[in-house]
């Protein structure tokens, strides 16, 4: 809903003002549960419209993006444009999700899953009440907008806790800190400039998509649905909290010296708030190299089972990254 200007709140007197104050603390009587703003949160990313700038931090490494999101009934359109490094363009309408690298010429057509990314939150965010604790840590102001602070405490060693920021009217996540366990700021993503509301034309993300990619390389991956004991893989137990999401099957741009086509199989677990993924493809000892790395919040793990390579990778701690690992199994 947009913001009412403050002279249009001051001239309106009387019965309006105890209307709109009316409205208001039912609104927070009804959000007074921190449980029910996770709710509002996965609710607004997805039903609300905005536009805004969003910036990211994660270790040393700073970037931003302008992004449009626009909810018409149950169609959803979104534009995403990097602000910073090699430009990127991302262009959304339900699942079909455009990316446009201009300087490489290259663009990509896809077929995609709902993506949690901020300001989103998973689907199965209500579960994330099993593995963290949740209590309101007071208010703030984000972008020029009213703010509940919320703070998810994790109630294991398996992963890190997280600050969020809801937008007081209308649950849209303005802000998210994930914390390490002292109490450190890992990685965090903010809007820096915000609407929320009005009308606005989903022809700004249809136009492009429907343009004719002349001078682009175009690349259309499928990604075929799958389950991990189909092919030949399982988990010999399960990482507390973490459950499985959906596992699929899709092309490498590379191919084998015999020149058919490689595939990397990725299975994504979730314990209601963050991922990790678990990506699986043929050993090729010209690429491949063990390898732990850190960034931020996320750690990833790369190493050879047998004929096959493995990556995991997810905004969890090093040793959860290292169950995933210790429990992935090839079937006989």
């Amino acid at each position: 809903m947009p913001r009412v200007s403050e002279r249009r709140l001051f001239g309106r007197l009387g019965v309006g003002v105890m209307l709109l104050s009316c409205a208001t603390l039912a609104g927070a009587q009804a959000a007074a549960d921190p449980a029910q703003w996770l709710s509002r949160m996965r609710q607004a990313a997805t039903n609300r419209t905005y536009q805004g700038t969003m910036a990211f931090a994660a270790g040393s490494q700073v970037s931003s993006s302008r992004v449009t999101h626009i909810s018409e009934g149950r169609e959803r359109y979104e534009r995403i444009e990097a602000l910073d490094g090699q430009m990127r363009q991302q262009f959304r309408h339900n699942g079909a999700l455009l990316t446009l690298w201009p300087q490489t010429r290259v663009a990509i057509v896809e077929q995609v899953e709902p993506i949690a990314d901020f300001p989103a939150l998973p689907a199965s965010s209500q579960r994330a009440l099993e593995s963290y604790e949740i209590r309101s840590i007071g208010s703030d102001r984000v972008a020029g907008h009213e703010a509940e602070v919320l703070l998810l405490k994790p109630r294991d060693a398996l992963r890190f806790g997280q600050r969020l920021w809801a937008e007081r009217e209308t649950g849209l996540l303005l802000r998210t800190e994930v914390l390490s366990p002292r109490g450190d700021v890992l990685e965090s993503a903010s809007f820096t400039d915000l609407s929320i509301g009005g009308k606005l034309a989903p022809e700004s993300v249809l136009k492009p998509m429907k343009k004719k990619l002349d001078g682009y390389r175009v690349v259309r991956p499928q990604a075929q649905p799958t389950q991990l004991d189909a092919e030949g893989w399982s988990l010999k137990g399960s990482v507390p909290g973490f459950q499985l999401l959906n596992c699929v099957k899709r092309p490498l741009d590379a191919a084998d010296e015999a020149g058919a086509e490689l595939q990397v199989l990725q299975s994504v677990f979730s314990d209601g708030l963050t991922h990790v993924s678990v990506f699986i493809e043929r050993f090729d000892a010209q690429r491949h190299k063990p390898m732990r790395t850190m960034l931020g919040a996320t750690h990833s793990l790369m190493n050879r089972h047998g004929d096959w390579w493995v990556t995991i990778v997810g905004d969890v701690p090093m040793a959860t990254i290292q169950q995933f690992e210790a429990l992935l199994q090839r079937r006989p």
